[in-house]
């Protein structure tokens, strides 16, 4: 995973005809001390009062995602939980809550629902500004 700092909050983007390129996993970072770039010894450091920093699989911190359709949150959302569960992943998850599995898949169950539950919302943010 690659993490890069920004100065501006990062959404989405077209990233080709079939994906999207989504900044996921975002840190709020107070007073970020810029990492040191070809300055002067003795000059005073880059500080940016707030700072935006995203972990993703690609070099840029975003995370290339599959989604065909930009304006429709549901797709977002989507493909944001695609992003760390497989269709399969998810389904066994269900199938252990379902069974009665959920005392020993309990925390697992959790960590999905938390996921989907931040994909939906950051999806609304991105696609209706909500």
């Amino acid at each position: 995973m690659n993490r890069t700092v920004y100065q501006e909050p990062r959404t989405f983007l077209k990233y080709d005809d079939q994906h999207i390129i989504g900044y996921l996993n975002e840190e709020v970072v107070e007073n970020y001390v810029v990492p040191d770039n070809d300055t002067e010894e003795n000059a005073e450091p880059v500080v940016w009062p707030t700072a935006y920093a995203y972990t993703g699989t690609e070099t840029d911190g975003g995370t290339i995602m599959p989604c065909t359709d930009l304006n429709n949150y549901g797709e977002v959302a989507n493909a944001i939980i695609r992003s760390r569960y497989s269709v399969s992943q998810e389904l066994a998850i269900q199938r252990h809550a379902i069974n009665g599995d959920y005392a020993e898949a309990g925390q697992e169950y959790e960590d999905y629902n938390d996921w989907c539950q931040q994909a939906v919302a950051t999806a609304k943010r991105w696609v209706l500004g909500q």
